[in-house]
């Protein structure tokens, strides 16, 4: 089935994952001394030569052009006896299954014994989230079966399998001469480091995030400083960029973020793959190419409620409404039912509406407008000013402190709930890392009780924070905030300050200006300032107001 299983594969999945950034293969040529690389579309099959032996790292495709791209690197087919397999996938078996041209049939295969009940029927292949089952996969090869931690040994060459179930239920990873990492489907590399393989395909994808954490471990422990090379997305030897984000799966449904300038439109499309580049150009490790993400003030998840619910009463309310006999009670439950349906409907639109309003990347860019806009008055601060953020979110603002004032010492602080699961301090420190920022640091705080000392900061702020602390005195949350200003120190925070929420706003400066403070002032910023009012309304954010001033 393998011809058929290739053909389809290059229609189907360059359609399907055309533009998303996920598959990003290395051309044909040499890693290093050591390690040599066949490009196959999408896939990537490798070869460790020592001492006159050469060993084949996954089978590839039933690709019609691997004898050529082979000759490209001065290697015969012939002379590859062991094949190491991590799993039986089509891009990782074809070239030894029963239909292939049969370049490596006197070869022998080295898999585990849980991947080989793929093989022998006992166990079903599935993917696309466990709706679609992978046609059988067919081999006359010798087979040589594997347990975890297994160690073989030919000609010298020392390989270590270590089984990492998830993306299949007995996948293997291979680490050779302590110095080479071959991982098959386990790790994909992004711009920002590795995450787990393609969530689509796997049969468990917590198995997989289980078995990558698993798999760290073991390397740290030995201080493995040696190379990892992937199945489709490149190789790195930075321990720490490759286990970057093995808590998280790559997505398979949309376009891959951060934006990787160097992923292929078409990973099937090989077009620069050739035989002058395979014998002249050394393969690149994956670079880290970092862009900062901000996140969005309205979480997906809650556009994807409401809509969810909008369809899910809909329905409801169409069955209900045919099983109920009784006229009245149908077309009251037909009322409810569509006023609820309508409800989840319209809030969705807003949602929708919204994230594209705040977003960072959309054309609007509201909460970018906000950060500079709040930015732009702090001004004057002393060399080596200390500035405190409160509720730092995912940086925006403690980062646009730190550009603007590079000599300063910029602290974030947020408690980082779980209403907010996009924003974190890793989140902070990755796009102060992505922004080339490194005057800025972010910890847990909480605003209510603030674990700074009286007047440490030059300056601080915060913007659309304190109005989310439900049950508090907003007055006295900033009478908290400003107790660790210093004396000559400045500060601008950004909310929603209506009388609702705040109080008497015009009091609360007057009992600053008797304490001691100058140029006390509250500007609002939706009649035109940071946005209109019209706006303001559409975003629920009316009463949007900077408070600044000096102490």
């Amino acid at each position: 089935m393998s011809k058929q299983a290739s053909r389809f594969q290059k229609k189907v999945m360059s359609l399907g994952y055309r533009g998303k950034e996920i598959f990003k293969p290395l051309n044909t040529g040499h890693i290093d001394g050591r390690v040599l690389c066949v490009r196959e579309w999408i896939a990537n099959i490798f070869f460790y030569r020592k001492n006159g032996t050469v060993i084949m790292f996954d089978a590839g495709y039933n690709y019609d052009r691997l004898k050529e791209k082979m000759g490209w690197l001065d290697l015969d087919p012939a002379e590859i006896r062991h094949i190491f397999i991590t799993h039986q996938d089509t891009d990782h078996v074809g070239a030894v299954e029963r239909d292939s041209d049969g370049l490596f049939s006197h070869a022998r295969l080295y898999l585990s014994e849980i991947e080989n009940r793929y093989l022998t029927e006992e166990t079903p292949r599935r993917v696309i989230f466990g709706l679609y089952q992978l046609p059988l996969v067919r081999t006359d090869n010798e087979k040589v079966l594997l347990q975890d931690g297994q160690i073989i040994d030919i000609d010298g060459i020392r390989v270590e399998c270590i089984l990492v179930p998830g993306h299949t239920w007995g996948h293997m990873v291979y680490l050779v001469d302590d110095a080479y990492l071959f991982t098959g489907d386990t790790l994909w590399f992004g711009p920002d480091g590795g995450y787990s393989f393609i969530n689509s395909l796997a049969e468990d994808n917590e198995l997989s995030k289980k078995s990558l954490k698993k798999l760290e471990t073991l390397l740290r422990e030995r201080n493995f400083r040696g190379k990892i090379i992937t199945g489709h997305t490149g190789w790195t030897d930075d321990l720490d960029f490759a286990f970057a984000h093995i808590d998280q799966v790559c997505n398979s449904l949309k376009k891959q973020k951060p934006h990787d300038p160097d992923a292929p439109y078409d990973g099937y499309q090989e077009d620069d793959d050739t035989e002058e580049k395979a014998r002249t150009v050394m393969l690149e490790k994956q670079k880290e190419i970092l862009a900062p993400d901000y996140s969005n003030w309205v979480p997906k998840g809650m556009a994807d409620g409401f809509a969810a619910g909008a369809a899910v009463t809909a329905l409801g309310t169409a069955a209900a409404g045919k099983l109920i006999k009784d006229d009245r009670t149908r077309l009251a439950v037909k009322c409810a039912g569509g006023l609820l349906s309508a409800g989840c409907a319209a809030w969705a639109a807003w949602c929708f509406y919204a994230r594209t309003q705040f977003s960072y990347d959309g054309n609007r860019k509201l909460s970018k407008s906000v950060i500079d806009g709040t930015v732009s008055y702090i001004n004057d601060l002393p060399e080596g000013a200390k500035i405190l953020d409160v509720g730092c979110g995912s940086g925006a603002l403690s980062i646009a402190c730190a550009k603007k004032f590079p000599h300063a010492e910029v602290t974030g602080i947020d408690a980082w709930g779980p209403e907010y699961a996009n924003y974190s301090q890793k989140a902070c420190e990755k796009n102060a890392r992505a922004e080339g920022v490194s005057n800025v640091s972010f910890r847990k705080g909480n605003a209510i009780r603030l674990d700074s000392a009286d007047e440490t900061f030059d300056c601080v702020t915060s913007n659309y924070v304190y109005h989310n602390i439900a049950g508090r005195n907003k007055q006295k949350l900033l009478k908290e905030t400003l107790r660790t200003l210093k004396k000559g120190g400045v500060f601008a925070i950004h909310d929603l300050m209506s009388p609702r929420r705040y109080g008497n706003m015009q009091k609360f400066m007057q009992e600053l200006k008797e304490e001691g403070y100058e140029d006390v002032r509250l500007i609002p910023t939706d009649q035109g300032l940071f946005m209109d009012k019209k706006e303001a309304d559409l975003l629920l954010l009316r009463g949007s107001c900077l408070l600044i001033g000096k102490k």
